[in-house]
């Protein structure tokens, strides 16, 4: 029998081996993986499999493991149906993902803002006014539409869901990534913790047109074009 085509086809198709390759990502086994295809095997269904897997990846993820980004890239590449699809799994490989690729490590244990987390909220729209958080921009043609609101300290529903659409899915991305960065660099250690406890906050993408800390960053970015406004008149 031919098993050119498939190389190794009891590897392939063998769910404890997959678990085990999946569990502790290494270049060693992100080739293993990529060579027998484990991606395209359809049983055991993966996302059993990835669930169960999240928190040692946020884990190891946290540690510096860089090798879990390769593996969550690969596998958007692989399986994009399943990540399109399971939209809670897809919102924490986010995470996961620019976690991993964020250098750095966390100086304490991501159990403990996880067990916490309204607690490490408290107060964490704050970190918007943060000069890093700077780097996520708004053109002052996407804020105008805000500005009678804005001055007034009152949203209305339409502006709250203008503000949702402004958090696009590469905006939102920027926005996780920066908070990474603080999370695993910054010299204050409330404020790291504060960082990672928001990056689990804003899961739900549904969310980020309500959540303090986005509301904060749009109303900076309106005042910022203000006082410009302001000192030019």
């Amino acid at each position: 029998m031919d098993h050119s085509d498939n190389k190794y086809p009891s590897v392939t198709v063998h769910p404890q081996l997959r678990r085990i390759l999946l569990a502790n990502p290494t270049q060693e086994s992100l080739s293993k993986i990529i060579e027998y295809q484990l991606f395209d095997q359809p049983r055991p269904p993966l996302a059993d499999d990835i669930l169960c897997l999240l928190p040692y990846w946020e884990q190891q993820a946290c540690e510096g493991n860089v090798v879990i980004a390769s593996l969550i890239q690969y596998m958007a590449q692989s399986s994009p149906r399943f990540i399109k699809n399971e939209k809670m799994i897809q919102a924490n490989l986010l995470r996961i993902r620019i976690l991993a690729s964020t250098p750095g490590i966390f100086s304490f244990p991501s159990i403990e803002i996880q067990e916490c987390l309204e607690q490490f909220l408290q107060t964490s729209d704050l970190l918007a006014d943060l000069p890093e958080l700077e780097v996520v921009s708004f053109s002052s043609d996407e804020i105008a539409p805000l500005a009678s609101d804005l001055k007034r300290f009152r949203l209305s529903p339409h502006s709250r869901r203008y503000i949702h659409n402004l958090f696009h899915a590469e905006r939102r991305e920027a926005t996780l990534s920066v908070l990474a960065h603080i999370a695993k660099n910054y010299p204050l250690l409330p404020t790291c913790k504060k960082a990672y406890a928001l990056m689990l906050s804003l899961d739900n993408t549904e969310i980020w047109g309500r959540h303090p800390f986005c509301l904060r960053l749009i109303a900076n970015r309106f005042w910022d074009y203000e006082l410009m406004k302001a000192i030019e008149a």
